[in-house]
């Protein structure tokens, strides 16, 4: 088996983020690895660079993203802000919407 350095030298990380997954192997473990990382980075599986800009929400709303933060903290003991799960919302929902056509733009 190899060690963290020798993975993080051989993918040149950065980093080494540890990935909470129980069984990583077998027919589902590459699916349980993929929600664990998307979990630990909301912005996973998105192509070219991120823009940042403020949004109003509501106390409610945010007040629902925290809890939605700190229930993912538990679950995976990786810091979540409301923020990250603010994001990750929004980009499950675009990615889900059906492309236009040119001629309804």
């Amino acid at each position: 088996m190899l060690s963290e350095e020798d993975i993080s030298r051989t993918l040149h990380a950065s980093r080494i983020v540890p990935v909470p997954v129980d069984r990583p192997h077998g027919p589902l473990g590459l699916e349980q690895l993929v929600a664990a990382v998307s979990q630990l980075n909301p912005a996973v599986g998105t192509i070219g660079p991120s823009v940042r800009r403020p949004i109003t929400l509501s106390q409610q709303t945010w007040h629902k993203l925290d809890q939605l933060a700190e229930s993912g903290m538990r679950r995976t003991s990786q810091h979540v802000t409301a923020s990250q799960v603010a994001a990750a919302i929004v980009e499950q929902y675009v990615a889900a919407l059906p492309a236009r056509s040119e001629t309804e733009q």
